[in-house]
């Protein structure tokens, strides 16, 4: 049998829709979208923990040629910013803003506000995707989050939903997980998207440290918890 190779070269990710876990914890959020996509106006995409929104965002605009998606480049001031996202959204009829997780630079506020302006003026649909609290945003920008239709997304829950999500993950790092590694991850980790996903990116590091396999080191490193136990 062919071994799995580590190369020591981190490929993009590739966002298919094939990719996608549609959950429970989605569904509204996903028939929210799609009335967006039909129906248009401002869209706030959120959600309680990590739940995917990046990876559903990115494989709707590879499914649907009128929608734009953007990401923060965080190395460029307000300005830059938005004469960067407005380029980049120009040939799109629908527009999305992908922003990480957490407190939101001002920067990034004050480039966000103008693209829900140069949005209104344009008549363009506009989707923000972001898990924050709008309530530590500058009040102009707060307020338009306030009236914007809201659509929560939730992370997984049941163990089925976990492994297909562990196994998108790791088709996202290109490689695979035999299904003994992914329930060694539900067996000696808590069953939260966070931390496993955590446990994938540690995974991740140390295969290409140690030159191995993700699964090789996952047998290593269930005889060491074995061993611990005996202790």
């Amino acid at each position: 049998m062919a071994r799995q190779q580590r190369l020591e070269l981190r490929l993009p990710p590739h966002y298919h829709y094939g990719d996608w876990v549609r959950h429970g914890g989605v569904e509204a959020a996903c028939a929210r979208l799609a009335l967006w996509l039909i129906e248009g106006g401002n869209l706030w995409l959120t959600s309680t923990d990590i739940a995917g929104k990046t990876h559903l965002l990115h494989a709707l605009a590879a499914e649907h040629p009128a929608l734009g998606v953007v990401a923060a480049d965080d190395e460029l001031p307000a300005p830059q910013q938005v004469q960067q996202w407005l380029e980049r959204l120009s040939p799109f009829p629908w527009w999305a803003v992908d922003l990480p997780a957490g407190p939101m630079p001002r920067p990034k506020g004050i480039a966000l506000f103008h693209l829900f302006e140069r949005a209104r003026e344009q008549h363009r649909p506009l989707l923000l995707a972001w898990r924050g609290d709008a309530a530590t945003l500058p009040p102009e920008l707060s307020s338009r989050l306030a009236t914007m239709l809201r659509a929560e997304m939730a992370p997984p829950q049941s163990d089925g939903d976990l492994r297909a999500v562990l196994r998108s993950a790791a088709a996202l790092r290109q490689w695979q997980l035999p299904d003994e590694a992914i329930d060694l991850l539900l067996r000696q980790l808590p069953r939260q998207l966070p931390e496993l996903l955590a446990a994938l990116d540690h995974l991740d590091r140390s295969s290409m440290e140690e030159r191995q396999r993700p699964a090789r080191l996952l047998q290593q490193l269930n005889r060491q918890i074995e061993l611990w136990r005996e202790e």
